[in-house]
């Protein structure tokens, strides 16, 4: 896989993430009452996850390295943190622990 190639497909996956937070914020962000109250700090987490997935974004965007393998490992490694995060969101939406 070249650069360009790898920078393309970590930007569309990035961006698949991206669209899974966003679903799960528009689910938080339904809640009532005490629930959304105790849910703020979750969405502030919420907030700074779409941030980091969008500063990756750019750097992938600004910057694709000629060397890759070293920014590969660190992406991937990122990226897997990420979804793990996403997917634990995700089980508790789908468990009714997020109401809709």
């Amino acid at each position: 896989m070249d650069v360009n190639t790898f920078c393309g497909v970590m930007q569309t996956e990035i961006n698949s993430l991206k669209a899974r937070v966003y679903d799960i914020m528009r689910s938080v962000e339904k809640t009532k009452g005490k629930k959304k109250r105790a849910d703020a700090a979750q969405l502030t987490e919420l907030h700074a996850l779409i941030e980091h997935l969008s500063e990756m974004n750019e750097k992938l965007a600004r910057a694709c390295p000629l060397d890759w393998s070293k920014e590969k490992k660190v992406i991937e490694e990122k990226k897997a943190e990420l979804a793990e995060k996403i997917d634990i969101w995700d089980s508790e939406h789908l468990a009714g622990l997020v109401d809709n």
